[in-house]
């Protein structure tokens, strides 16, 4: 792993594994951008939930805290690029791809590169499928393809 302060950003090589709830992400590469301003010094971790400070936090001086580097897990994520045999895996379904941009502002993925998707005996497939997380629903976009598995596993 690799942390740049200055560009906001920690890259990651190998067999990079994210988890995030049910999501998992499986890559050979992905760099995780940090929103700039959100960091240690607004009270929020990466999850969005508010610290409490003790009550000697609370009356030392904010300098510190200013010039402190934070650390990676203190900053919140606004997005997440994957490269590399990219494999996803959600609850009811999981999807491949070469690469993979998750925002999380707007909770969705964008896959490129052969991006193909499976869910419940159906294949999708196409130029780009965008994965729109909190309304559990996909977009397929370009050459999209479409394969239904019956319940004997024949294809129609």
């Amino acid at each position: 792993m690799t942390v740049s302060n200055q560009e906001n950003t920690a890259i990651f090589d190998g067999a990079v594994v994210l988890t995030r709830g049910l999501l998992v992400v499986h890559s050979d590469h992905m760099v995780v951008s940090f929103h700039p301003n959100r960091n240690g010094n607004d009270n929020k971790n990466s999850t969005g939930m508010t610290k409490s400070k003790s009550p000697a936090q609370a009356n030392a001086p904010d300098s510190k805290e200013r010039d402190a580097a934070p650390a990676v897990s203190e900053r919140s994520i606004r997005m997440v690029e994957a490269t590399g045999h990219v494999n996803i895996e959600k609850e009811d379904g999981r999807a491949t791809c070469q690469k993979a941009v998750y925002y999380e502002d707007q909770k969705k993925i964008v896959l490129t590169g052969d991006p193909v998707a499976w869910q419940k005996g159906t294949r999708v497939s196409g130029k780009r499928i965008i994965m729109f997380l909190d309304e559990d629903r996909s977009v397929v976009e370009g050459d999209s393809q479409v394969v239904i598995e019956g319940e004997s596993g024949g294809k129609r």
